[in-house]
């Protein structure tokens, strides 16, 4: 019985995949659009020793999944990242992680996950799908709890709004809806985190195995809570706008929450 290991890690709210794969001399496809492969031979490169079995995806949304990798590996890729330049947010990493396991037998069959009732013949593919449904699991748990945090604050400024402290909290409230702005536009990006690669739509298999381990992750269900909770903070956002301000102050509002939003959105855009 083999084990096949997956440790997914969100590492960057981007990562330069341009860069990376011109580093590693990577072949130019679709495959860029979302992810890139270090390869079994690139990675015994890094390690300096053997490495069989040892791949790593990189995807554009800031997660790194390693395959067959063990603690020590990964850090010592991971410093190897940065001597390329790419920044690593070590508090992202210590927050936003997940593991997950599958199981290869004697007759070549693979086991999803351990309850699993159905099985799958083996092939090089498989590993890579379960790596990208894992690397959307994770920047999943890192929107929902950015999501939770701005709800938090748009909620609370809504309640003093209702209290009538509606000048006062000006800057405030700026800071929290040029938030709310930077987070919507961020999250736009991620709406593909539900589509399925197009290199995994090319045989039947490949496309059940993707979306077999997409419910087990529950991808679908998450994605459409947090649809739901985007919606309930644009209401809050909306409300705000609703009150009666002057509209001096309402311009000077807007202008306010335009400056905040802008700065970090030029990283997303170029």
């Amino acid at each position: 019985m083999e084990r096949i290991i997956l440790s997914t890690y969100k590492v960057a709210a981007r990562l330069p995949l341009v860069r990376i794969a011109s580093f590693f001399k990577l072949r130019k496809d679709a495959g860029w659009k979302e992810y890139i492969k270090i390869d079994e031979a690139e990675v015994e490169k890094i390690l300096k020793y053997a490495s069989a079995h040892k791949a790593v995806y990189l995807y554009k949304y800031g997660c790194i999944t390693f395959l067959n990798c063990n603690q020590d590996e990964i850090s010592l890729f991971l410093e190897y990242l940065g001597t390329l330049f790419v920044e690593i947010d070590y508090k992202l990493l210590s927050k936003f992680s997940e593991t997950h396991e599958m199981t290869r037998s004697s007759d070549d069959y693979v086991k999803l996950w351990e309850s699993a009732e159905v099985r799958f013949h083996y092939n090089p593919q498989l590993p890579e799908i379960a790596a990208a449904v894992l690397a959307k699991s994770t920047e999943l748990d890192n929107i929902e709890t950015e999501l939770s945090e701005v709800l938090d604050e748009a909620g609370h400024f809504i309640v003093q709004l209702n209290k009538g402290y509606l000048r006062a909290n000006t800057k405030k409230v700026a800071a929290t809806l040029a938030k709310s702005i930077r987070f919507k536009y961020r999250s736009l990006e991620s709406v593909r985190l539900l589509d399925r690669p197009s290199e995994f739509s090319r045989t039947i298999e490949s496309r059940l195995i993707f979306d077999k381990i997409s419910e087990y992750f529950e991808v679908n269900k998450r994605y459409a809570l947090l649809s739901n909770q985007m919606d309930i903070l644009d209401s809050i956002t909306g409300e705000y706008f609703s009150f009666r301000t002057k509209q001096s102050e309402r311009r000077l509002l807007l202008f306010e929450i335009l400056l905040l939003a802008s700065f970090p959105l030029l990283h997303f855009i170029f």
